[in-house]
Order: structure tokens, then sequence, then C-alpha cells
């Protein structure tokens, strides 16, 4: 299949040499690349390494015909070695890359991870349905969860079924037309896509030493760009407990394995803190109609003077205002216990089920 949009890949890596071979040879398997005929750009970031990682990979790259490498060697200074450095890098030489930023899509992912051979398209097809970025669905690696014993794996899977049950609510209660349900709630840099023009407006990614990823969606969805969560995306990442970037994936995967040794209970956000962002959600974005039906609301649930609120709305679009005063909270402190806010949030998707089937 033919695409509009020429994808370049953008991955940054430090000290990755033993994971490095399995994500080129699954960016050289891309399906793309028949449709194509040329091969994928792939830019990578060898930041601050000290093994044998930019060696390892170009001979595993010299073995993939379907890809294209480009290597780019730093040292960072102490402050500025993160992954945060690291990315931006990459997906700003990935941009240079690809000419012209409305026909560019970066694509980021780890250096761990490994996509499947339709990634690359999944994630154009998407954008050309008229998203302009893609978050990709994040699957820990089987075996090596398996490796980490029942109990985890329980953990793992009371999280996943909240987190879902959380997006459903989040559906019914602030739905988006550009990304309807069903869908998932990934969005990070383990798969990520943006079209050039759309990461170019809004500033590019912020090189912050966590959570660059969720700065840039934040950036984008602020910006009033359209993010979609496709299940038509997907990655497998590392269940790894030793990672390169602090507070990632691996050091949430440590505190669980530790939670389930020490007997610890598996507590989550309160679902009226969610059920009460994503209320002010809803009333923030409806301020972008003539109107603005739901200024008293928002301005009640800021705890703030309708003129305030109007004189904020006068600046900055609904969106800015969510990402301002109801964004993503993933530190968000976990205070219940899992089995009791599934119930809550069960019983919350009933109601607001039966409201939008009465409307």
């Amino acid at each position: 299949m033919a695409f509009a949009f020429d994808p370049v890949v953008a991955v940054p890596a430090r000290d990755e040499a033993a994971r490095l071979p399995r994500l080129i040879a699954a960016l050289g398997a891309q399906d793309w690349y028949a449709g194509a005929g040329r091969p994928l750009p792939v830019v990578i970031v060898f930041n601050n390494c000290t093994d044998a990682s930019l060696a390892v990979a170009l001979d595993a790259a010299a073995c993939q015909p379907g890809l294209a490498l480009h290597p780019v060697v730093v040292a960072f200074p102490a402050p500025e070695a993160h992954v945060g450095s690291a990315r931006r890098l990459a997906v700003e030489e990935a941009l240079a890359l690809g000419g012209a930023e409305d026909r560019t899509v970066i694509l980021t992912t780890d250096a761990d991870a490994v996509p499947p051979t339709d990634w690359v398209s999944a994630n154009l097809a998407a954008l050309e349905r008229g998203a302009d970025a893609v978050g990709g669905r994040l699957i820990g690696d089987p075996a090596e969860e398996a490796l980490l014993g029942p109990d985890f794996r329980r953990r793992a899977l009371d999280q996943w079924f909240y987190a879902e049950r959380v997006d459903r609510l989040s559906s019914l209660i602030d739905p988006l037309p550009h990304d309807p349900w069903p869908r998932h709630w990934d969005h990070s840099g383990g798969s990520l896509a943006v079209r050039g023009s759309a990461y170019r407006a809004v500033g590019g990614l912020p090189a912050l030493p966590v959570r660059e990823d969720l700065g840039l969606v934040s950036r984008l969805r602020a910006g009033g760009f359209k993010l979609r969560h496709d299940l038509a995306v997907t990655v497998t990442v590392s269940a790894r407990l030793k990672g390169r970037a602090a507070g990632g994936m691996a050091a949430c995967i440590r505190d669980w394995v530790a939670a389930e040794a020490e007997g610890r209970a598996h507590l989550v956000e309160d679902p009226q803190a969610i059920f009460d962002r994503l209320t002010l959600r809803r009333a923030l974005r409806r301020l972008d109609e003539p109107a603005r039906p739901t200024l008293a609301e928002a301005a009640r649930l800021l705890s703030m003077s309708p003129g305030g609120l109007r004189e904020l709305a006068e600046r900055d679009s609904g969106a800015a205002l969510v990402e301002r005063f109801a964004g993503d909270a993933p530190d968000a402190p976990p205070t219940v216990p899992v089995a009791q806010a599934m119930r809550s949030v069960e019983a919350m998707i009933a109601t607001a089920e039966g409201e939008q089937d009465a409307a």
C-alpha cells in the first residue's frame, strides 16, 4: 500500500548492545518497505554509550536491506545526559532527514522495543485517516514477564484492566470524535508517531529528564492537534528490571515486584479524583463553543471566578486549558485498593452509559 507520508524512525539508545539487534531486525522487516521500494530511514542517537552499541547496530543494520541506519554519536554533559535530550536530538535529526515537514512522519520507539512488521504502516494508516499523532499500545514481553512470576503477572493484569476501564469512562464523560472507543490509552515514547508539521508547530519535544514523551503529547493536544490511540498500532516492550531512564517502566516494574514480595496492597488513583478530572476536561473543552455553556461549571470546579476563567478563555483554547488544569496525572497518589476502585469505576461507567442511552 502506498502512503502519502514519508516515515523516519527516531530512537534514543544508551548502552543497548544486547537489545539493539532485535529492534533493528524488527525495523528492517517492516512491510512498509515492500510498497515503498526504498529502505526505512532510522536515526539512532547513541547517548553517552560505554559499550559496543554503535558497532553492534552497524553490524545488525548491514544485514537489513529494508533499513537505512543513520547513527548519531553524542556525549551530553552530565546534566543533559538523559533520555529527553537523546530523544529530542533523535527526532530533530529524523525531521531534518525527512524533507518536507508536511509529508514527514516521525515515529519514535525505544532501543529495547520490538515493533511488529506492520508498525510503520499501521501508524501511517491512522494518520491518513485524519490523526496528527498516534500512540501505540505497549505490550510487555511475555517471556520476560513470565520470569517475574505469577504474582507480578496478576498485579500487572489488575493494573491493565483498571486502566482499560478508566479509559472507557473517559470516552463516555469526555468523548473525542477523533479518538473514539474502542481504543487504548498508551502514548509514550515506546510507540509514538507525529506529523512533522505538527511537531514543529508546538516547538518540538521538551528535553526533560523524565516523561519527555508525555510532554510532547501535552503540547500537541494543547495545540489542538488530534491524537489517536489506534488499537492496530502495537509494540512489544521489555519487562526488564534495570532500565536506562530514571522513573521509567523498569522502575515501575521493580516497584511492583517489590510490592508483591512485601505483601503490599495494590493501590490505584482514587476513582472520584479521576471522575472530577474528566468532568473538568469536558467543561473546559466546551469553552470553545460560542456560548461557552460550561463556563460556570468549569469555574466552580477550578474554584475560580467566572470572570477570571472567561479572561483565560479569551486567550487560550479549551484544549490548552485542559492541558493546563486537567492534563494527564501519572504521579497521582495511589490511595484506593484496586478491587474497590474497579467497582467504583464500573458503577460510574454504568451511569454514564445509561445517560448516553437516554440521550
